[in-house]
């Protein structure tokens, strides 16, 4: 056969682990590490509610049905359309509505962070300021 000619559509092997190293860095591990926030600020709800957030999924989920508490993901219309978790309380029949988590969000300075609302005591708090990308 005849030479092999390189084109756009081939590359080397240490260029492709390449790629793969700048999309885990520029990608992966930032939208990690926003998860990692929204997780940190749901448990602190949770915590502030009784919960035990060390236990396995199920036992959660089990601690939540106890003591009454619904956790939805909503979009906010009325915080220009941003998605976030609603956590509310069932008392006697009532849904009452406790927090809101809100989305991720990145400043200026490349940090990620979200605002917890605390319905029943008026505040906010936010959660994260982590620098996503060094």
């Amino acid at each position: 056969m005849g030479k092999m000619i390189k084109d756009r559509f081939h590359i080397s092997r240490d260029e492709l682990e390449s790629r793969m190293e700048k999309q885990k860095l520029l990608h992966d591990d930032p939208i990690k590490k926003a998860v990692e926030i929204l997780q940190f600020a749901l448990d602190k709800v949770m915590k502030k509610l009784g919960v035990d957030v060390d236990q396995e999924p199920e036992v959660i989920h089990a601690q939540q049905e106890q003591l009454g508490i619904i956790v939805t993901e909503e979009t906010r219309e009325d915080m220009a359309g941003l998605n976030g978790f609603f956590v509310s309380l069932v008392r006697k029949g009532d849904i009452i509505p406790y927090a809101w988590i809100g989305s991720a969000q990145l400043n200026s300075m490349g940090e990620c962070s979200c605002e917890v609302h605390w319905f029943q005591d008026n505040r906010l708090d936010e959660v994260g300021g982590i620098k996503l990308i060094k």
